[in-house]
């Protein structure tokens, strides 16, 4: 699950380019350029937390599902204010 949630984020980062999606709210567009970018770096960065279960102990589990999670939550505002 980490490498196909991962994978998808970096080849949205890569190519520039997120194919539009069907959610329970309703169809979203295709995403092209630098929203793009910042969608597929927000989904690398949730794709990780997973990993989180081959950690050592439970305070690294925890330590890395923070650092995690508040990267992803740091792409995911940067990309909102860049086009409020």
């Amino acid at each position: 699950m980490t490498l196909v949630v991962s994978g998808c984020g970096l080849l949205a980062f890569v190519s520039r380019f997120a194919p539009a999606r069907s959610t329970r709210f309703g169809y979203l567009p295709a995403l092209e350029g630098s929203s793009a970018q910042a969608f597929g770096l927000s989904i690398f960065f949730f794709g990780l937390i997973p990993l989180a279960f081959l950690a050592r102990s439970g305070k690294q589990a925890a330590w890395m599902v923070v650092l995690v999670a508040t990267l992803g939550t740091i792409s995911l505002f940067i990309n909102i204010s860049r086009f409020a």
